[in-house]
């Protein structure tokens, strides 16, 4: 056993990642800073530290941890916090995580359906993703787009672009309990429009109300 760990044979061969969704594999192998000169005992050793600082790096990381296999191959298992959409901000898209927290990775464009925000707070960003955490996934699908779009009457106003093509108004405070009803409002609709959620439910065609 003494000779194996002081031979390359002790060398990690190969390494598999699990449970990615939005992190790339390659990403997470980097980050860990584990390569074919590593040794299994030494990420046996020192996996705790290993751990804590790939997830500082990659604070979309929820956790993280390590398994052998064959005495030279090795197993990374990931859970990552979800991704609730994007911001964009000096010509890139910003991550923005379940916690509310904008990742400082830039990216030239968003990677998978999720909403962006434009508008918003910090404080206001937080409160908003996680409202679209909570919605139906028949709804969050659709979403494209939040604004951020008060008025003197109310400045908890906000606009939707949707998927499909129409448009909701709606209020911060009570959007999260009344989009639920959104695609049995849009399959009714002749033509594509607004839905106004803000006061009510009403919808209307972009060429004027009915």
């Amino acid at each position: 056993m003494i000779a194996y760990f002081g031979s390359s044979l002790s060398k990690v061969r190969n390494i598999n990642v699990k449970g990615v969704n939005d992190l790339g594999a390659q990403q997470v192998i980097d980050a860990t800073k584990i390569d074919d000169n590593s040794t299994l005992l030494n990420v046996l050793l020192h996996h705790g530290s290993i751990a804590e600082k790939t997830e500082k790096k990659l604070p979309s990381i929820k956790s993280i941890s390590f398994r052998t296999h064959n005495l030279r191959d090795l197993t990374i298992h990931v859970e990552e916090r979800p991704t609730l959409g994007y911001i964009y901000k000096n010509g890139g898209y910003y991550r923005i995580i379940n916690n509310g927290q904008v990742l400082k990775q830039k990216m030239s464009s968003p990677i998978g359906n999720y909403p962006t925000y434009s508008g918003f707070s910090a404080s206001r960003l937080k409160q908003m993703s996680n409202i679209y955490a909570k919605l139906p996934s028949s709804v969050k699908t659709n979403v494209s787009e939040f604004y951020n779009s008060p008025t003197k009457l109310n400045p908890y106003r906000i606009k939707i672009d949707m998927n499909d093509g129409n448009k909701v108004v709606a209020d911060m405070r009570t959007v999260k309990s009344k989009l639920k009803y959104y695609p049995g409002m849009a399959a009714q609709m002749k033509k594509k429009g607004v839905i106004d959620l803000e006061i009510g439910a009403y919808s209307y065609p972009f060429k004027g109300k009915k």
